[in-house]
């Protein structure tokens, strides 16, 4: 007991030293396995006392314990507070690059034994870079691994948005539910205390609409601790579905409904539209309708609370966005409503003709009487734009979460100039979670009053977009415009990938991404220009997909480089299917 005490001073000192602050008192302490106070990351632990808001941090960390797997969300943390701190103090301190590298390898031949889960996985990888190794994962864990490798320019702010981004767009935060789970609450340190004012305001601006498991699913266990390699004896007693595990369809169409709003549709019929839509290379899928409205019984349902008050949240922020360039925006409208309006004019222009009816022209008459000819009347004909009907499908998945405001401005901006227009226009989002392919709709082609809807755009979850244009052009069918146009605003980077639950084994049969989403949508763009549907896309994606963005849509397509350009892009854009009607 003496030793630990002793220990538990040594690393007090060591972070006052680091932290130049001696009133100080931290609830974290770093220890060898033997319990012996370890040297560098105590040492990273006052130098983000020293550089970072520390109680803000705190506050952030007792916000994550409304989930049970706050323990693992704070280790993930602390990863990209050690990268950003060593940066930090790195040439101040140069023996603690000798420091770094013994700590490394520590970590790494620690992991040697220890059971791969996704912590580890990740923390080997970063301590492997820090030593200059090749490192040995790919796919999402890496993608996980550069996002929390903090840059030292960031300030806490940045880096706690970081973390709630890639906490909500890699998996599944249960605000609330860690209460539940336990029976009681953690007690607060005497520091959490002293800022529960800050954690009330993380609390209330924390956005984690999860958006999917990497490697698990939901368990009695901690989903983050559970081995990608190999099954505990415990867990090879359970036969793994990947469409069910542990839980039924209908309990997976109850946690979309809790999720994403009631369904429009009745079950019957959802699974009449399923048979026909969710084939091939859908076979598996699922489709779910709705308009983001909520079961107005769930108040006692923690979950459904929290996801209904998100999704206000973030309209109230799409709507902030679209007031602080108001000027910008409504001049966005301006200029494309003229754009459309003067190509209709152009397009759908009157003509006339001689005809058996219509108004009678004088200086014809003498053609009846001499030479028997009936069609001595004008007729003027116009053609009608009422013909065309035009649906915006707005990619919703979790990698536009940086750019979800920018869409739903751009969407509405979009919408607004057709509505002035007196074009119907129909808007409404896809994503996908568990299985299924989320359909959210705002406003239907009669609504010309609510393009305000627009801005209850959110994103969470993957994108299985063949599936969702498939599904966009068979309800477009049901229209009774002679032209229809379909603009679908998405950074197409189609990724649909579930994985075996425990295992991280990604089952040939439902991988979706890559070349292999990138062609299946390609080729249901190309059913729907054959059924004779323009189909265009505003690329709101990264300079690398660019080349997919290509090949689904050819050059039916825009990209957005300023909104202060968005205008004139859309309006060329639209322009130009217009005229080939």
């Amino acid at each position: 007991m003496e030793n630990h005490n002793d220990e538990k001073k040594r690393a007090q000192n060591i972070i006052w030293n680091a932290s130049g602050d001696y009133s100080f008192t931290s609830e974290d302490g770093a220890y060898a396995e033997d319990g012996s106070a370890e040297l560098y990351f105590n040492f990273i632990i006052g130098a983000v006392h020293k550089h970072y808001d520390y109680p803000k941090l705190l506050s952030f960390f007792n916000y994550l314990k409304s989930d049970n797997d706050h323990e693992f969300y704070r280790e993930l943390t602390w990863i990209g507070l050690e990268n950003s701190a060593f940066e930090k103090i790195r040439d101040e301190r140069p023996v603690l690059e000798n420091l770094r590298r013994d700590y490394a390898r520590k970590v790494l031949e620690n992991g040697r034994t220890a059971e791969k889960n996704i912590l580890q996985e990740v923390k080997q990888a970063h301590y492997m870079r820090a030593l200059g190794q090749e490192i040995k994962i790919s796919g999402r864990l890496l993608e996980i691994l550069n996002a929390i490798e903090f840059h030292n320019d960031m300030d806490t702010e940045q880096i706690i948005d970081s973390m709630k981004q890639i906490i909500k767009l890699y998996f599944r935060f249960n605000a609330g539910t860690y209460e539940t789970l336990t029976g009681k609450k953690e007690k607060r340190s005497s520091v959490a205390e002293a800022t529960k004012e800050g954690t009330d305001e993380i609390s209330s601006n924390f956005e984690s609409a999860p958006a999917m498991d990497i490697a698990v699913d939901e368990s009695a266990e901690t989903s983050r601790d559970l081995s990608f390699q190999e099954l505990d004896e415990k867990q090879k007693k359970v036969v793994f579905d990947i469409r069910t595990t542990n839980k039924t369809v209908n309990q997976d169409r109850q946690f979309i409904q809790k999720y994403f709003g009631c369904s429009t549709l009745s079950e019957p019929m959802t699974k009449k539209l399923e048979n026909i839509l969710c084939v091939g290379n859908h076979k598996k899928s699922n489709l779910h309708f709705t308009r983001g409205e909520f079961d107005k019984n769930s108040g006692n349902d923690a979950d459904a609370e929290y996801f209904k008050k998100s999704a206000l949240l973030q309209r109230e922020t799409n709507l902030e966005y679209y007031r602080q360039d108001f000027a910008r925006n409504y001049e966005s409208i301006s200029k494309l409503t003229n754009k459309i309006r003067n190509t209709l004019i152009a397009h759908f222009e009157s003509s006339s003709s001689w005809s058996k009816s219509g108004t009678l022209a004088a200086q014809k008459i003498w053609r009846n009487v001499l030479l028997d000819d009936n069609k001595i009347f004008v007729k003027n004909f116009r053609n009608n734009p009422g013909n065309i009907a035009v649906d915006i499908l707005l990619d919703s998945s979790a990698s536009q979460v940086e750019r979800q405001e920018i869409i739903a401005a751009q969407a509405f901006i979009i919408a607004e100039s057709l509505t002035r227009c007196q074009i119907p226009v129909r808007v409404y989002s896809y994503s996908s979670l568990r299985n299924f392919t989320i359909i959210n709709m705002y406003r239907d082609y009669m609504e010309t009053d609510k393009n305000n809807r627009i801005f209850n755009y959110n994103t969470a979850g993957c994108n299985r977009d063949g599936l969702a244009i498939r599904t966009a052009l068979h309800m477009m069918k049901n229209s009774d415009s002679e032209h229809k146009i379909l603009i679908v605003l998405s950074d197409c980077k189609p990724n649909d990938i579930q994985t075996n639950p425990a295992t991280g084994i990604i089952p040939a049969r439902i991988e979706y991404s890559g070349a292999t989403g990138v062609e299946d949508t390609a080729m249901e763009v190309k059913k729907g220009i054959n059924e004779g549907v323009s189909v265009l896309c505003v690329f709101t994606g990264l300079d690398e997909d660019v080349a997919s963005a290509k090949k689904i849509y050819g050059r039916n397509f825009a990209k957005i480089n300023t909104l202060d350009r968005f205008a004139d892009i859309v309006g060329v854009l639209i322009q130009n299917q217009l005229k080939n009607l």
